[in-house]
């Protein structure tokens, strides 16, 4: 688990709420988007149409809630205060709107969900602070929940069949923290939006309950916890056999230790490490009993590189706190070098 609330992220968030300077491009902001929406799916035109409807009079009480200012605190209020703006709407979680289509149909549809809607939001639209360019300016390049897989964010460019060349945005799924299913209010809400790993985002979290689960927007430091890798045996160490037991060391308040042990146990972290990466775990033993800080201090005497340079040539990762997000295991092969157990 790391934090990925760092310096800048209150200013991202002003920018992904209000709209501003990205590069040399000048974007609009989540909340004048959103606030369209209210407009569309409020329109005389829908209100009209829903004459008849028994929703009408919810549908006007709701329109009267989602004013700027209101739309301004949904998408940026932090991570403590996303439940209580759900809970507030919690009456209109069920509210349907139905509208005609330009095919002259009709559908009918959550209105939450129509308004916040996060398969809008990660459609590219070059004037909007959208999905890609959330991802490519939070730059996590590795998931905060597991800190094993990528979630790069890059261009790929290719030819279509008819000879085309085109441009597709990769990057990564966002976990809502509070899921969609039961909290449509918080779909496009910047805190609630985790970049992560599709195992972590599909497989273990899903629309499962977050309930007492770490947040990673929850600033703490790397040193609250630590991974303490030890052999089961003396062969596992000097290559006979794999098998390596993880466990972890806490140094925080009860409160983020509480949820630090149950978002372990949620991801299955000690048993992913253990079964899936026993041969990691060794070859890090293995570097840090051959390149350990008398090795790293001669290196760095030898050729003028900084400690942080000599430790990520030889671990290949970042040893500074705030970059261990930029790549793989970066946390899990700081603690077994910093471990003087081993």
């Amino acid at each position: 688990m790391l934090s990925i609330n760092f310096g800048s992220v209150k200013d991202m968030c002003k920018i992904y709420c209000h709209g501003g300077l990205i590069g040399e491009i000048q974007l609009k902001g989540v909340a004048g988007w959103i606030q369209k929406r209210v407009d569309k799916y409020f329109s005389e035109e829908i209100l009209n149409y829903a004459a008849n409807n028994d929703n009408r009079i919810r549908l006007i009480a709701l329109k009267e809630l989602l004013n700027t200012e209101e739309i301004m605190e949904i998408i940026s209020c932090e991570p403590g205060q996303l439940l209580n703006h759900s809970q507030k709407y919690e009456d209109y979680s069920d509210l349907q709107i139905s509208y005609p289509t330009l095919k002259g149909k009709v559908k009918e549809e959550s209105v939450l969900s129509l308004i916040f809607n996060y398969t809008a939001f990660r459609e590219y639209k070059a004037t909007i602070f959208n999905g890609f360019t959330l991802a490519e300016q939070l730059n996590i390049e590795c998931c905060p929940y597991c800190n094993r897989n990528y979630t790069t964010t890059h261009y790929s460019y290719y030819t279509t069949s008819d000879g085309i060349p085109a441009e597709k945005r990769v990057y990564p799924e966002f976990d809502h923290f509070y899921c969609q299913a039961d909290h449509p209010l918080l779909a496009v809400s910047f805190y609630n939006l985790v970049p992560s790993c599709t195992i972590c985002n599909t497989h273990y979290k899903s629309n499962r309950n977050s309930s007492g689960l770490y947040h990673p927007y929850t600033l703490f430091s790397a040193e609250s916890f630590k991974f303490k890798g030890f052999p089961k045996d003396v062969s596992s160490l000097y290559g006979a056999g794999t098998e390596i037991s993880i466990g972890f060391e806490y140094n925080c308040s009860d409160a983020i230790k509480d949820q630090l042990i149950n978002s372990h146990a949620f991801f299955g972290i000690k048993d992913i490490y253990d079964k899936c990466h026993g041969d990691l775990i060794k070859d890090i033993i293995y570097k840090k009993l051959a390149f350990g800080k008398r090795y790293m201090q001669e290196l760095t005497k030898t050729y003028g590189t900084s400690f942080e340079d000599s430790y990520r040539i030889v671990f290949e990762t970042y040893f500074e706190e705030e970059n261990l997000h930029l790549r793989p295991f970066s946390k899990l092969k700081k603690d077994i070098f910093e471990d003087d157990g081993l």
